[in-house]
């Protein structure tokens, strides 16, 4: 796992770390602690930005959202992600975005909400662990060839 960033709040604490999985060619975030939306907003433009520069290069396919330590609800974003983070993406190769649940009530509300409004351009598939997400990805890089 290569470390790509690590996006910290204001108070100068870590809320979300960026990493690139290039065994497996995927891009991951894992989300820490409490954040805003706009705190998820800018963390978010991160991974857009490497997936514009780096991602479409390595045919990346696949964005993985480790939200089991996140707290609180993003269901405000849910209409940003869909519409407008994945549209972003899609033009530089994103087709899947999986989401490993979090055990915090909102937070996982959240998820179910984004998987419910997911485009054909760009799924939402929900997992309970990395591993779940990384057996799926392998299945649909395999389809893929």
């Amino acid at each position: 796992m290569i470390v790509v960033d690590r996006i910290k709040n204001s108070q100068g604490d870590i809320y979300a770390k960026l990493s690139f999985e290039p065994q497996k060619n995927y891009l991951l975030m894992k989300w820490v602690g409490p954040c805003s939306e706009e705190e998820v907003k800018i963390a978010s433009m991160r991974m857009y930005e490497w997936q514009k520069r780096e991602g479409v290069r390595a045919k990346c396919r696949f964005h993985v959202h480790d939200t089991k330590e996140i707290e609180g609800a993003w269901a405000g974003l849910v209409d940003w992600i869909s519409n407008y983070f994945f549209q972003l993406n899609y033009e530089y190769g994103l087709r899947y975005n999986i989401s490993i649940i979090s055990p915090d009530l909102f937070s996982k509300l959240s998820s179910f909400e984004l998987k419910k409004r997911s485009n054909s351009k760009v799924a939402t598939i929900l997992c309970e662990t990395i591993s779940q997400a990384e057996a799926f990805l392998t299945q649909k890089y395999t389809e893929m060839d």
